[in-house]
């Protein structure tokens, strides 16, 4: 789908066969269904399952059942976090993950089971090859260096460093008691967009 369609831009609009405005939601629609609705179906299912396991362990003695259910969002998707312009549609779909790890949090809470999405900011993946080639750039270690200088950790997070995270929510290290956050995992670019920039050497 088109990326670069945008909200109140017009874009979104087409003519109709009665030659009045129309709006196109298959955009948004697809941006829906890629994270918003497939997150959704995840979490049903995994709930079911979990919650099954609660009421075994419950059943025996001297057991306890933890669980957990962590999303990946990305920046710029809730009010707490700057907007990313040009990320209106795949944008509408994750803000979707977060709003619902909330209510989630909230009714698994009883089992034993905490929700959380995780923001990371820049990461390094192939997933950027693609990008450097849309913006013109040798490769993805160009984007990487000039990320640098917009976070005030000084360095793009490696996927360890979410995978980290991600075992911390699981329980590894005490994470078991936080439920229905978005934690940012970007080295305080979060920071930087809201003008507080890296600090000076």
């Amino acid at each position: 789908p088109d990326q670069t369609k945008k909200f109140g831009d017009g874009s979104l609009l087409t003519t109709g066969e009665n030659g009045r405005d129309k709006v196109d939601m298959s955009y948004m629609n697809f941006y829906h269904k890629l994270y918003g609705e497939a997150f959704i179906d995840l979490c049903e299912r995994s709930l079911k399952r979990m919650k099954d396991a609660y009421s075994r362990h419950e059943n025996s003695k001297g057991s306890s059942f933890r669980g957990s259910i962590i999303g990946i969002s990305s920046p710029g998707c809730n009010a707490a976090y700057s907007m990313t312009p040009g990320y209106d549609m795949p944008g509408s779909g994750k803000c979707l993950m977060e709003f619902s790890i909330r209510h989630y949090a909230l009714s698994a809470a009883q089992y034993g089971i905490n929700c959380n999405i995780i923001i990371p900011g820049v990461t390094r993946s192939d997933a950027w090859d693609k990008v450097a080639e849309q913006q013109g750039l040798s490769d993805k270690e160009a984007i990487f260096a000039r990320s640098k200088g917009m976070i005030p950790m000084g360095d793009v997070a490696e996927a360890k460093d979410i995978g980290d995270v991600v075992a911390f929510l699981s329980g590894h290290g005490g994470g078991k008691f936080m439920t229905g956050l978005s934690l940012r995992v970007d080295g305080g670019l979060h920071l930087s967009r809201m003008g507080v920039g890296k600090p000076k050497q």
